[in-house]
């Protein structure tokens, strides 16, 4: 088996220079680094995290946090991109990752104080920002380094964080549709705490209100089908003009998409729908579905870069916004005379 010895012969560097590289120090070169991580490539080497973590009292692991909300985890392919790009990252700089999660918040809580404690875990990131997070103030107590994705709700200045504009992608998504002719748009979500849900609501209210047109909300999880149609009845009393919808996230606009196409009088009005996200599911929605990419994959490496970084305790925040692009697909029609 390689040692560190090998890799840095084969690097032409010192062991300490091989050792600062694979974990990613500020003070090595960008070509050193490259030409050690070839290196250690070619040798197939795995550093021994256990023997690091005894000699440092810290570890190299990086804990990833997920919302407690398990049913949309392990349903949304949005968290699994992002943990994708975290980890590849990780594994190009030496570092490992460890997934947080829980069914309520004290046992997530809990799970992040073991973490600390027993695994000397010292690095977070955060999948995503909600109000009066209980997680959030265990870190804080903790003193420990993390980076949230998704604008924190306090101290933005102090917290490094990864996100999109979701103001302007919630408007541009708004805007789209009027663009196609819709004057009567609703604005679905499922859980305003959630900061990125709120924003992308905040960009839709600002074109209406724009264009002096109503704000229409629908908060609905659609937890089932009968639910879901339940939900939608009420909803068109109210509203019985609507003609198109701005979905919070791709799996909204699915589950809407279901329940409209089951039943025969709102089928045949073939409502426009747009989402976000582009999941793997968006091309084959039928029709298929007019989604806001907002690039997870990229959103969990740059989030993986902040986190494995050397950054001196009184260093200002890092913020990286990642831009969106609208994909244009078939589940939103142009209205030929406007409402």
């Amino acid at each position: 088996m390689a040692t560190i010895k090998d890799v840095a012969q084969r690097a032409g560097v010192s062991p300490s220079t091989a050792s600062r590289a694979l974990h990613g120090s500020k003070i090595i070169s960008q070509p050193t680094r490259e030409k050690v991580v070839k290196a250690a490539r070619a040798l197939n080497y795995a550093p021994d995290f256990n023997a690091q973590n005894l000699a440092t009292k810290a570890s190299n692991t990086i804990g990833v946090v997920l919302p407690v909300d398990h049913h949309e985890i392990f349903s949304n392919p949005f968290f699994l991109e992002m943990i994708r790009g975290i980890n590849e990252v990780c594994s190009q700089n030496g570092s490992m990752t460890t997934l947080a999660t829980g069914i309520s918040s004290d046992e997530l809580v809990h799970n992040i104080d073991v973490m600390i404690a027993q695994g000397h875990i010292r690095n977070f990131i955060l999948l995503y920002s909600e109000k009066n997070d209980p997680v959030v103030e265990r870190l804080n107590q903790f003193d420990v380094h993390y980076v949230v994705i998704g604008k924190p709700y306090h101290d933005v200045n102090r917290i490094s964080y990864v996100d999109n504009d979701n103001v302007q992608a919630g408007t541009d998504a708004a805007q789209y549709l009027l663009d196609h002719g819709h004057r009567r748009i609703c604005f679905l979500c499922s859980d305003l705490s959630k900061m990125v849900q709120g924003d992308r609501m905040l960009g839709y209210q600002r074109v209406m209100m724009q264009h002096q047109l109503p704000n229409i909300i629908l908060s609905e999880r659609f937890e089932s089908h009968e639910t879901g149609v339940q939900a939608l009845h009420k909803f068109f009393k109210n509203y019985p003009d609507v003609t198109a919808f701005v979905a919070v996230d791709d799996m909204m606009a699915l589950k809407l998409q279901q329940v409209l196409h089951n039943d025969a009088e709102w089928k045949v009005k073939q409502f426009s729908l747009i989402g976000f996200n582009n999941s793997i599911f968006s091309e084959l929605a039928h029709p298929t579905l007019t989604s806001i990419a907002v690039f997870p994959q990229r959103l969990g490496e740059e989030a993986a870069k902040i986190a494995i970084a050397d950054r001196p305790k009184d260093e200002l925040s890092t913020a990286v916004i990642v831009p969106h692009q609208i994909i244009k697909r078939h589940s939103v029609h142009q209205v030929k005379k406007l409402l």
